[in-house]
């Protein structure tokens, strides 16, 4: 059994991101995950531009009470003429800066009047002027290789001209539940039973984290149909997700199907709350993992150490988000001998800079109608057990873990 930081990197380093590409439109890139190195083609700015609605000028012409007829009109997207000295031409926000030009003055610090433009003060050269290749030039690096895209970098990619880039592939997830007491929803529950949870929760936190779902399959506790659906399932899929029988129960039986299949255990247990009996291995080179039956402990195990293999898998730069401290108060928590993660609520502030968060009142493994509730994951080590009021301790935002 690992302890969970070791545990973390095992997970992470399990397995080779996934190495095909394909081009897709910018209109369509948000949360995929860049390929290679993107380098501006062109300065951005590409020609000086006004920052501001008002006059371009020479800042010479400039003098107290001198008017500046007004030569031209420009917009953006206009060409301007050459200034002609002593005159101002009229410039709208991203229009070109006239040649000869060397400031602007914005349209409240100046006068129109139909003999021209009076400046309230004498400009500075390269006053309101955005200068060609301020923003980036030719051959600078624009985004790096693993970048998670949004909003924010396709505008970066469109205003160099782009209309597509290369991607990784999407990763593939095939779920498998497993047990004779998991109920299909399409089938009648009877009262020793339950429905299946897990299947629906991992689908949509693997679509969360910006994979596809390939299959999701169900089987019952037999070894052999464990054995023969998991080589299935990896022979197609980038990752195996299954929840149950990962314990060491009489009746868990995925550590023996895995390794019958020709797998082999990378990590059998970890030493945390809740998520213990969680496991990982590989099968004809793809990672499988077996998450814990109980649904909370599903949820804790995949925030925590799937989603660091998944990231990996799609050739992002960060596998792991960064881990804040907020402040928590933890009446009465026992000892243990791992680390035990506390679900907890929205962040609040104690005054000033320092945050606060309320524990979740169910942290059952088997608890459900609370996940929806928590904000993150506290991480509380085995020596500060007991009684812990506003101790401040790593804060592990699943806003960030799961995206």
């Amino acid at each position: 059994m690992l302890n969970f930081d070791e545990a973390q990197a095992v997970f992470a380093m399990c397995a080779e991101p996934v190495r095909q590409t394909e081009t897709v439109w910018l209109g369509l890139l948000t949360g995929r995950v860049l390929a290679g190195d993107v380098a501006a083609v062109m300065d951005t700015p590409a020609a000086d531009r006004s920052a501001m609605d008002g006059y371009a000028v020479r800042c010479e012409d400039c003098r107290e009470g001198a008017c500046l007829p007004l030569q031209q009109v420009v917009f953006a997207g206009t060409q301007p003429q050459p200034l002609l000295p002593g005159q101002a031409i009229r410039i709208y926000t991203g229009g070109v800066i006239p040649p000869g030009a060397d400031a602007v003055v914005a349209l409240e610090d100046a006068e129109e009047t139909y003999r021209g433009v009076v400046c309230a003060r004498a400009p500075v050269a390269g006053q309101h002027i955005r200068r060609k290749g301020e923003d980036a030039r030719r051959g600078d690096l624009l985004l790096s290789a693993g970048t998670l895209l949004h909003a924010g970098h396709i505008a970066a990619l469109a205003s160099q001209g782009l209309t597509e880039a290369t991607v990784c592939r999407l990763v593939e997830v095939a779920i498998l539940t497993s047990g004779d007491e998991v109920a299909a929803h399409d089938e009648p529950r009877d009262v020793y039973q339950v429905h299946d949870v897990n299947g629906p929760m991992l689908e949509s936190l693997v679509q969360s984290m910006g994979a596809v779902v390939s299959c999701h399959r169900h089987v019952q506790d037999d070894e052999r149909a464990l054995h023969d659906m998991l080589r299935e399932l990896a022979a197609d899929a980038d990752l195996v997700l299954v929840t149950g029988g990962a314990s060491v129960g009489q009746r868990d039986l995925v550590a023996a199907a895995l390794a019958s299949a020709g797998g082999e255990l990378l990590c059998r247990g970890v030493n945390m709350k809740p998520g213990k009996p969680v496991t990982v291995g590989r099968l004809r080179g793809k990672p499988v993992v077996c998450l814990p039956g109980n649904p909370a402990a599903a949820y804790a195990t995949f925030a925590l150490l799937v989603t660091p293999l998944l990231r990996r898998l799609q050739g992002r730069a960060e596998l792991f988000p960064p881990v804040g401290r907020v402040r928590a108060a933890l009446a009465g928590t026992r000892p243990h001998r791992g680390d035990a993660f506390w679900r907890v609520g929205e962040i609040g502030n104690l005054g000033g800079r320092e945050s606060f968060v309320q524990v979740n009142a169910q942290q059952g493994a088997a608890s459900v109608s609370a996940l929806g509730q928590a904000s993150g994951f506290v991480r509380v080590e085995p020596q500060c057990a007991g009684q812990l009021q506003n101790v401040p301790l790593p804060y592990y935002d699943l806003h960030r873990w799961l995206s």
